[in-house]
Parts: structure tokens; C-alpha cells; sequence
């Protein structure tokens, strides 16, 4: 299990804080703070950020990684990104952070917040006494990805609740990419009776593990390492929240684990890559709905 992360620090303008950070999570970043701020799984600010204005990202990979070398290989990629071709930036180590720390530093800015009519979604350290038909889960990340803040996760939330609103929805569910277990975990409150959380993160997994059993839902959801492509069966509902990529890569493990008039719900996609993933998916036999959308990101709903 990773214990030790490597932080480094890059400065750049306001303006393209989020392709920046999006870049760093395609390189293997395993979170970013933005000058103190904690950000959710894909990285996008919570608040307007200055377009002109200076801000230092600090992203953290793991301690396997060499420093200088990362460096090198992060300012080449970022000088092929032609709108950051001219622009100034800078890119430096920080570091090392123990994982205790980071755990305790997402406490800064994350709070009770709600997801659709009845999902409501807490940390340990707050109360909140639920109301008529809500529904609440209780997240601490930790070292995984995800506390339902950002747009992707509020999305693949959104739609999932829809779902199993329906007069016949589905009864089982695949989480690609499970991170901290939030939307099996909200899958799991909504009333979908048996879920697959996989991700080949081990810490992801132990974190997803650990939020499945403090909700009292291990009967209900199944924590998974293997690589998507060995896992058996079908299922009614696959959620992937992963990158743009990542979506693409494993179309056909998606399409053969998707049961015959299953929902296929992908997200983790920014705007200017919908049509690349819809691309992607067009020689599969699936129907697709109306993109939904928030800030930067796009949710795709698709069904075979």
C-alpha cells in the first residue's frame, strides 16, 4: 500500500487551471490541491478562479515516481498542448506527504451537501438528521478519489437516481473505477440491490471498502481489484466515471458486460472530448440519450 506521495507544484494562470489538472490526472496524478483548496476526483476548482491570476497547483503522485524525471516528461507534454504553447508556467518539486496528512486535509472544505430529492451525502465529522424519504451516506476519501463533489460524480449521481426511480430499474450495478465507493455507495441508498465497486487501485479499494461497511451496505456491494476484462457476468447498470481514454479503451469490456437493454452511463469526460468518446462507441450496438452537462464536464447515457 502507497504511504508516501511526491508533491509537485506547478504555476500557472487561472485560465487553464482546469486543462491543466485534467492533463496531470491522464499522467497518473493521484490528486490536486489548488493553493489549499481540496478538489474531487477530476479536478475542477469548486470556485471562479481569476482568469489572470497566478495559481500553484499542487498534485501528488506516488513516491515510486523520480521527481526531476516526471518534471521533464510533464513540461514536453504540456508544451504540445497548443494553447499552452506560448504560455508562462512553471513546474517544480515539493514534498513528500504522508498519507495521514492528506487524509486529514480533506476535511478543509468538504461538507453535507445533497445529490437530486433524496440523496445526501456526508462526512463522519458532521451530523445531519435526515429528512421525509432522504437518504444518507456518509464518505470520508481519504487517499481515493471521490466525496461527490465534483460535477462528473453530482452527474453520474444524478442519473443513477433517475434510473432507479423507474418502474423497472435496474437491480444490479458495475462502479468502473470506484475510487472511494460514492456512487456505489449511493446506488447502494437508492435501492439497487447488488453493485460491483471495482478499481485496480488497492488503495481505492481498501477506502471503498472501509465507507461501504461504516454505511452498513457490504451485504449490497462487492469490492472487486480484478482488471475490468476478467470480471463474470452482466449487469444492468455500468457506471464508469473515468477519463475520456480510459471510456474508449474499454468500450468492449463495457459492451460485453452490459446485460440486453442495460444502461450504460459514462463520465469523467470534458466538453471538448464528447464527441471523441461518442466516436468511439458508434460501431457498438447501443442507443444514446441526450448528453447532460455542468461547467467543463459531460455525462454520456447510452443503452444496448
Amino acid at each position: 500500500m502507497k504511504d508516501e506521495w511526491i508533491a509537485i507544484e506547478v504555476k500557472i494562470k487561472g485560465e487553464f487551471v482546469d486543462l491543466v489538472s485534467a492533463i496531470l490526472a491522464e499522467h497518473g496524478c493521484s490528486g490536486t490541491i489548488i493553493e489549499e483548496r481540496k478538489l474531487d476526483t477530476f479536478v475542477v476548482p469548486e470556485d471562479d478562479l481569476n482568469p489572470l491570476a497566478d495559481y500553484v497547483l499542487k498534485t501528488y503522485f506516488d513516491a515510486l515516481h523520480e521527481p526531476q524525471a516526471l518534471i521533464a516528461e510533464l513540461e514536453v507534454v504540456f508544451r504540445e498542448i497548443p494553447i499552452l504553447e506560448n504560455q508562462t508556467f512553471s513546474i517544480q518539486a515539493g514534498p513528500v506527504v504522508d498519507m495521514a496528512d492528506w487524509s486529514e486535509d480533506w476535511k478543509q472544505n468538504f461538507s453535507t451537501f445533497h445529490v437530486g430529492d433524496r440523496l445526501v451525502v456526508r462526512p463522519s465529522w458532521e451530523a445531519y438528521t435526515p429528512q421525509a424519504d432522504e437518504v444518507v451516506i456518509e464518505i470520508d476519501p481519504g487517499m481515493a478519489f471521490g466525496t461527490g463533489t465534483h460535477e462528473t460524480t453530482q452527474l453520474c449521481l444524478e442519473v443513477i437516481a433517475e434510473l432507479l426511480d423507474y418502474p423497472d430499474p435496474p437491480l444490479n450495478m458495475l462502479d468502473v473505477g470506484t475510487g472511494s465507493g460514492i456512487l456505489a455507495l449511493g446506488a447502494a441508498a437508492l435501492g439497487c440491490r447488488n453493485i460491483v465497486a471495482n478499481d485496480i487501485d488497492p488503495v481505492a479499494c481498501r477506502v471503498a471498502g472501509e465507507n461501504i461497511k461504516k454505511n452498513h451496505y457490504a451485504g449490497r456491494v462487492e469490492i472487486s481489484e480484478h482488471p475490468l476484462e476478467e470480471l463474470p457476468g452482466q449487469f444492468e447498470l455500468i457506471v464508469a466515471n473515468i477519463l475520456a481514454e480510459e471510456n474508449i479503451r474499454l468500450r468492449h469490456a463495457f459492451f460485453e458486460h452490459l446485460s440486453q437493454g442495460g444502461w450504460l452511463v459514462l463520465s469523467g469526460i470534458l466538453k471538448e472530448k464528447e464527441m471523441l468518446v461518442r466516436d468511439g462507441f458508434s460501431d457498438l450496438s447501443l442507443e444514446s440519450f441526450p448528453s447532460r452537462y455542468r461547467d467543463e464536464w459531460v455525462c454520456l447515457l447510452l443503452r444496448r
